[in-house]
């Protein structure tokens, strides 16, 4: 059974009081369908995936706080040995974090900076599958209309390859996000977000790699579970396509990702509109690109 609190309306949200020390726990399990382009040996392949997110915001002040966010993701693809034998390219696992420094008017919206790192890894054939340490700056704003979230990111990325030929990697590049979220009530919302990244290979007769992500997911509460009571519990699906991901002897392949994930997310301190309007309310996009050149 689902329990939901009164709908967040004009008065919930006129907050005259300041920031709050708070965070978010999250835990996810899912399918993820990886799909190549045909040209490629083995073009489809469905793996377990799993991951988890932490965020923790620290007031600094009336207006100015600090927030720190990192996650992590992998799938079974991850735990194959030799890491080259798989025949199906795609994403193995990636962790990246972030801090960000912000100024927020709980009744109006936000603006801030924020920087971070992270690394990824991506299952090939080969015996050196390429993996990147990724690092990533950016602005970030937020405005706070009534029961929804309008949130809004862009920056610069650069990726730098670890065990593999740098030259045949990704280089850097630019990136934007967009955030909607639409609290029903105080402890149930929808959101819904895309990504862009459009990034250079090390070597420019490679051209460029251009990605687009597109994800959604509904938090909501089963209310009286045996033994764990009430649990806030969320559904979502992200699809990430990637355009020119592979490049082999000169022809372009595709790598795209579909991910159905099932998961519990905790906020603390407060419920998830009060933590979005006054306490951990910041993210960052996924970074989990491998992309490369194979010249054999």
């Amino acid at each position: 059974m689902c329990a939901f609190n009164a709908p967040a309306g004009a008065a919930d949200l006129d907050r005259q009081l300041g920031l709050i020390v708070s965070g978010v726990v999250e835990q996810w399990a899912g399918v993820q369908i990886i799909n190549n382009s045909p040209q490629i040996v083995e073009s489809d392949e469905t793996v377990f995936a799993t991951g988890g997110a932490g965020r923790l915001n620290l007031p600094l002040g009336d207006n100015l706080s600090i927030q720190s966010d990192a996650k992590y993701e992998y799938n079974t693809k991850a735990t194959e040995s030799p890491a080259g034998s798989t025949d199906t390219f795609g994403p193995r696992y990636s962790f990246q974090g972030a801090v960000h420094l912000s100024w927020r008017d709980p009744s109006g919206g936000l603006f801030g900076v924020f920087g971070g790192a992270g690394t990824t890894d991506f299952g090939t054939a080969l015996a050196d599958p390429p993996r990147s340490d990724v690092a990533f700056v950016g602005g970030e704003a937020q405005v706070y209309l009534d029961s929804v979230t309008l949130y809004a990111q862009g920056g610069y990325v650069d990726f730098s390859a670890r065990d593999f030929q740098s030259f045949r990697a990704l280089s850097d590049g630019l990136f934007a996000r967009g955030v909607f979220r639409w609290f029903m009530t105080n402890d149930s919302r929808i959101q819904i977000e895309g990504t862009y990244m459009n990034v250079d290979y090390a070597t420019s007769d490679f051209g460029e790699m251009e990605a687009f992500s597109v994800s959604a997911r509904y938090d909501f509460t089963l209310a009286g579970l045996p033994i764990v009571g009430d649990t806030p519990i969320y559904i979502g699906y992200r699809g990430t396509f990637r355009d020119r991901c592979v490049v082999s002897n000169g022809d372009p392949f595709d790598v795209d990702d579909h991910t159905i994930m099932i998961g519990t997310s905790y906020s603390f301190s407060g419920d998830l509109l009060t933590v979005d309007r006054q306490g951990a309310t910041l993210d960052t996009p996924d970074f989990d690109y491998g992309c490369f050149v194979s010249l054999g």
